[in-house]
């Protein structure tokens, strides 16, 4: 399976999350999320709205092997420590299993951005598809040649 690392860091994360090729027990999951997640979105909220909820945040958590939070380092690189010797972690601290739309649309959008590229990178036949010729501008299911 191929793999790649997303590396992050801000003043609020320091995130590696590491995505892979999609088995099929990943495109099952993204097709579940996609479903689960299409009853939460209004019909009534912009097309560019949906299609990153229905298509890109169920992508980004099926496509998601693991998410590794790192403490924060010193000018050297050195794990800073609190003062009972533990390490000091960033505020805030990505947890995919506990991730809600809420919560990833809270997401800094490089970090989003960069995560959502590398899946769709690996991925590709999992890149949004817009219906062009549906008047109501709906977004399409997860494509079923894969799911």
């Amino acid at each position: 399976m191929r793999k790649d690392l997303v590396k992050y860091q801000d003043d609020d994360y320091n995130v590696e999350i590491e995505v892979g090729q999609a088995t099929v027990a990943m495109g099952l999951a993204r097709s579940e999320e996609w479903f689960r997640v299409r009853t939460e979105v209004s019909k009534d909220s912009p097309l560019l709205t949906r299609v990153g909820l229905l298509q890109t945040y169920p992508a980004c958590i099926a496509g998601t092997l693991s998410v590794r939070n790192l403490p924060k380092l010193d000018g050297e690189g050195k794990i800073v420590l609190d003062e009972a010797g533990e390490p000091v972690l960033y505020p805030e601290q990505l947890q995919v299993e506990e991730l809600t739309v809420e919560s990833y649309l809270a997401l800094p959008e490089t970090l989003a951005t960069m995560w959502k590229d590398a899946v769709f990178e690996l991925n590709p036949h999992w890149l949004p598809v817009l219906a062009r010729d549906n008047s109501e501008g709906e977004v399409e299911e997860p494509n079923k040649e894969t799911s």
